[in-house]
């Protein structure tokens, strides 16, 4: 094979593509796989459509026989049916022998009308008004037992007169098992209405039985056949037939769908795909077993021509590798002129390049370092104002002005608090804080502001940002506090909600309106900064509570009562929540 390197690395890739004739062969065989199993579906289409053609007709003329003889029965006539119907609407029990002979024209009539049904075996029974049955085989005991499904009972006169008929579909396993003989009866029923005395005589119920939907569906030849009603209700089907009409057939699967003429009914048939490919799929698979061989002598063929292309790019790509790994002085040993010995004298160019610029970038970072270096010894160190800071205090202590001392002690504590702002500390130490900074302010706007903090002892240990309440007290001070401003106070409290915990920072002073307090509510909901008033800082707080906690916290404004501001934040308790970084 000492003959393939010696070509060039693009005659290489012809040789390698001669090989690939053998995917246009998969490609056509597949195609053609394609269109055979297409013509088979539709096939099979056209066969499914006239299945189902047939069976709406089938359906449709039931359903117009029951539909006429139920509608036959009811009509209102001055004849001896009707006249019966009116003798026998409260009979409860035989007392003469005019009830039996109206009972016995009513049910020889009935017989007539019902004889056309007679191939459907359909379940007839008619209730007069006080739901005694006088036609059928239905005893008393059991129209009562059906009565506890309101749809067996007597529509109601203004439904009745209109003359309109209910369908619906009834179990046996719904507690009819001594009712009903069948597994399910899909039912049609009209009340008969008198229009001269304007009252309902009886309802005529007939079911169609499971039986004849299971004959007439059974009949055709695979795949589920389903009978739903306009709304979606299944009505009857084969094994396999969803309760609910779906808007697509299944993934897979191929449907036909027709309207029952006459009807509000839908037919389905729904067959799946790969049991119409048939003996398709059978033929194919042998095709297939010949191109696997096929493909096996190419792939040994390939083998061998991609070793000789892909020895030097492995060399290549390894040489790269332990380049990235720190390898700097490694460099591709250049063979022959072909494409892969140019690249690889390009890289090697490249390396030399690039250890070059980082040499350069090296000496301009170690230049960098010493110069901020120096900067930082140019700065003054905290401890040193720390120390100086101590030196006041005790020499004013030693002084005895105690007041002054222990203004500078909270100053100190402020100044230690802002040196760690990225740091978290419990609410107990955010209060301590708070009220060391309200009296710095206190001794500066010379105000006496009552300070208070309602702290229950389970949030003592709670978890916040450190210096996140002090920019909201620092407004109601700022903004809020003047010298008109009587008793002035501020008032922190902490309250448990739902799903979290909510810190209320109240003052009395002059405070803000409701279109102020939306405007401010409005911009810190679209996450813009505020500037001015008393906006400062109340973007930064909410920035830190939403990257500390998460979305769900919040800080909303409002005026106070009868005077004031309230700032209200809420933070969610979650585990995420106490974990989260403080920023």
């Amino acid at each position: 094979m000492n003959w393939l390197y010696r070509i060039s690395f693009y005659r290489r890739i012809q040789t390698a593509l001669l090989l690939f004739l053998i995917f246009p062969l998969l490609l056509i065989s597949g195609f053609t796989f394609m269109a055979n199993k297409q013509a088979n579906e539709e096939n099979i289409r056209t066969s499914m459509e006239g299945i189902i053609g047939i069976l709406a007709n089938d359906l449709s003329k039931t359903a117009n026989d029951v539909t006429y003889t139920v509608n036959q029965f009811s009509l209102p006539q001055t004849n001896g049916v009707f006249n019966s119907l009116r003798n026998l609407k409260y009979l409860q029990s035989f007392n003469n022998f005019n009830e039996y002979r109206d009972y016995a024209n009513l049910n020889e009539n009935a017989t007539l009308l019902i004889g056309k049904l007679s191939l459907v075996h359909v379940s007839v029974f008619f209730v007069n008004k006080e739901y005694y049955p006088i036609v059928g085989s239905i005893k008393s005991e059991d129209v009562a037992e059906l009565r506890r499904d309101k749809r067996f009972e007597h529509m109601r006169g203004s439904e009745a007169a209109s003359g309109i008929v209910e369908w619906f579909r009834v179990e046996k396993s719904g507690g009819y098992e001594g009712v009903f003989g069948e597994d399910y009866y899909y039912f049609i029923k009209k009340s008969v209405y008198d229009p001269i005395r304007h009252e309902v005589l009886g309802t005529l119920f007939i079911g169609i039985p499971e039986s004849y939907f299971r004959k007439l569906l059974l009949n055709s030849s695979g795949g589920v056949i389903s009978l739903y009603e306009k709304d979606g209700e299944l009505i009857a089907g084969t094994k396999g037939s969803m309760d609910h009409l779906s808007a697509k057939p299944l993934s897979g699967w191929m449907r036909e769908q027709v309207d029952v003429p006459g009807t509000s009914w839908q037919l389905t048939y729904d067959i799946e795909k790969k049991s119409v490919a048939g003996n398709l799929v059978q033929r194919y698979s042998y095709m297939l077993i010949a191109m696997v061989i096929v493909l096996f002598i190419f792939l040994f063929m390939s083998i061998v021509i991609a070793r000789g292309l892909n020895q030097p790019i492995g060399k290549l790509m390894r040489i790269v590798k332990q380049y990235g790994e720190g390898n700097t002085l490694i460099r591709y040993n250049l063979k022959g002129q072909d494409e892969i010995s140019v690249l690889g004298n390009t890289i090697n160019h490249m390396m030399d390049n690039i250890n070059t610029l980082i040499s350069k970038v090296e000496a301009e970072q170690e230049e960098k370092r010493i110069i901020e270096l120096y900067a930082l010894f140019s700065q003054i160190q905290p401890h040193f104002l720390f120390n100086t800071l101590n030196s006041i205090k005790c020499n004013l202590a030693l002084e005895g002005n105690q007041t002054q001392s222990e203004a500078i002690d909270s100053l100190m504590s402020l100044l230690r608090a802002h040196l760690r702002a990225g740091e978290p500390h419990q609410l107990a130490e955010e209060y301590r804080l708070l009220t060391q900074y309200v009296s710095i302010m206190r001794m500066r706007n010379r105000l006496d502001i009552e300070f208070s903090v309602e702290l229950p002892e389970q949030f003592r240990s709670f978890s916040v940002p450190r210096m996140l309440l002090q920019p909201l007290v620092e407004n109601s001070i700022v903004h809020g506090m003047t010298r008109h401003v009587m008793n002035p106070s501020i008032c922190v409290r902490v309250e448990e909600v739902d799903e979290g915990v909510e810190i209320q920072i109240e003052d009395n002073g002059k405070g803000i309106d409701e279109a102020q307090a939306k405007v401010l509510n409005e911009r810190l909901l679209k996450g813009a900064e505020q500037q001015g008033e008393r906006g400062v800082g109340l973007y930064n707080v909410l920035r830190r509570l939403k990257l500390t906690y998460g979305d769900k916290a919040s800080l909303t404004i409002r005026s106070g009562i009868p005077a004031g501001c309230v700032c209200i934040l809420f933070i969610p308790i979650t585990e995420e929540g106490q974990r989260g970084d403080v920023t």
